[in-house]
């Protein structure tokens, strides 16, 4: 048995299964959630290339299909936990959301292409399957019966756009390793690299998709692809520079990173400060998330690195959180405009909540799960560009001005007597949301060190 096929072709096939069953609900949701637990345990507890204690059985860590390789080594076990407890909070939520029934199957077989991306060799695959994850996504963000709106649309012509980016530049690199002197084929890949990962990941000025589609489209959907899509892609990337170092030993490259990061946070801050649309400010808040991780990159030392996997988690539990009291508004109200909700916590006090504060940590306000990786990541910025860090905490600014707009919105100022009319699942899953982000920002280093163990499976860039 090897490992390609317990954490990614097994699982697929379960996801076709639970495709074909998808109007059990009950049935798809329980399996799904099960599945994703029991694979993260196994990641968690069983050795990958070793011989398991008492057993005597050895999981390989290889599989060859069609002459391509797809390699899940010892060190890449706390990526399959953490990909596979994404799976988990996002499948154990959705009935409570009553997301569309095609989440636990689709974001089942999306989490196990992604996986496959990562681990398959050549790199040049790797954009195939991303694309492939893209085109199943479709129905999960476009319920049936229903037309795909233009932001559905304009999400999968740009990330389709970077498909022949990311292609040719594979080519090139390969080329490049074969004839190392050939500065030109060399130069040529970098640019094409940069285009492919800038339009997957939605980089300052591809990213107008990204509101536009959160604004549309199911939030609970569009909450787990935006977790699960950015993180496999950033962290492939950083496999492709572990896999080509001449990459990274250009300083040109953290320059850009820092530039297109403070960006991304500037302009999406600013414009946040002024969206009357829940949808549409999550999709904000994804894209300053990114600028912060490109942010940690460039920072060009082994401490960029742990923030950059330590942010995952506030990021993970922020973004559940808020999709999932959006989605219990939504459901609520038939929309996410602001003059919908209005005063809408005197019916739903605990989805209030938990939006209110899924927001403001992703905005970074203090005691909560984003801000001490924040502060930490804007001092060691300030180091290196002191101007550029005012122009950074300004985009955050404008993302938290928005927070505080939308509570506004949400209470009217009113604090009397509310009679909760959520379930008492949706107010668990919230209050347990919202405990979690206070507790990240109270006790950082409860939580947060556990994060780290990632960077086992991430090439050393430094």
């Amino acid at each position: 048995m090897s490992a390609p096929i317990i954490w990614i072709l097994a699982p697929f096939g379960v996801a076709t299964v639970l495709w074909l069953l998808q109007r059990k609900t009950l049935l798809v949701a329980w399996v799904g959630l099960i599945l994703c637990v029991g694979l993260a345990v196994l990641a968690a507890s069983v050795p990958i290339g070793e011989r398991i204690p008492g057993v005597g059985l050895r999981i390989e860590p290889e599989l060859i299909i069609l002459g391509r390789r797809l390699l899940v080594e010892n060190t890449d076990r706390p990526l399959l936990v953490f990909f596979y407890a994404i799976g988990a909070f996002w499948i154990g939520g959705a009935r409570a959301s009553r997301a569309d029934r095609l989440v636990a199957p689709v974001g089942l077989a999306i989490l196990t292409i992604l996986l496959a991306a990562l681990s398959v060799e050549p790199f040049l695959y790797a954009g195939l399957l991303v694309e492939t994850a893209v085109l199943l996504s479709v129905p999960m963000l476009v319920p049936a019966g229903s037309s795909a709106g233009q932001g559905v649309l304009r999400y999968v012509v740009f990330q389709t756009l970077a498909l022949p980016f990311i292609l040719v530049a594979a080519w090139g690199l390969g080329g490049v390793e074969a004839n190392p002197t050939n500065t030109d084929l060399a130069q040529l890949s970098v640019v094409l690299l940069g285009m492919g990962f800038a339009f997957w990941l939605a980089i300052f000025p591809f990213y107008t998709w990204l509101p536009l589609l959160a604004g549309q489209a199911q939030p609970y959907a569009v909450g787990f692809l935006m977790m699960a899509m950015p993180t496999a892609v950033l962290i492939l990337g950083l496999n492709v520079l572990g896999q080509f170092g001449w990459l990274s030993s250009d300083p040109g490259l953290f320059t850009i990173l820092r530039l297109s990061g403070g960006m991304m946070v500037v302009t999406a801050g600013v414009w946040a400060a002024f969206q009357r649309d829940v949808g549409r400010l999550l999709g904000y808040a994804v894209i300053i998330e990114t600028g912060y991780s490109l942010l940690a990159l460039s920072l060009r030392e082994s401490l960029g690195m742990e923030i950059f996997v330590m942010m995952f988690l506030p990021r993970l539990v922020g973004l559940g959180l808020w999709s999932l009291a959006a989605g219990i508004m939504q459901r609520e109200t038939g929309s996410l405009q602001f003059k919908q909700l209005e005063r809408v916590a005197e019916k739903l006090p605990f989805a209030t909540a938990g939006l209110a504060l899924a927001y403001l940590s992703l905005a970074g306000l203090p005691l909560l799960g984003s801000f001490p990786l924040r502060q930490i990541l804007l001092q060691e910025v300030a180091r290196t560009s002191p101007f550029g860090v005012i122009w950074v905490l300004g985009g955050s600014l404008g993302l938290m001005f928005g927070a505080f707009r939308l509570l506004a919105v949400l209470t009217e100022g009113y604090f009397g007597p509310r009679k909760a009319q959520e379930t008492w699942l949706q107010m668990v899953l919230l209050l347990l949301g919202v405990l979690t982000l206070l507790l990240m920002g109270v006790f950082p280093r409860a939580l947060f060190p556990w994060m780290a163990r990632l960077l086992e499976a991430i090439p050393a860039l430094y």
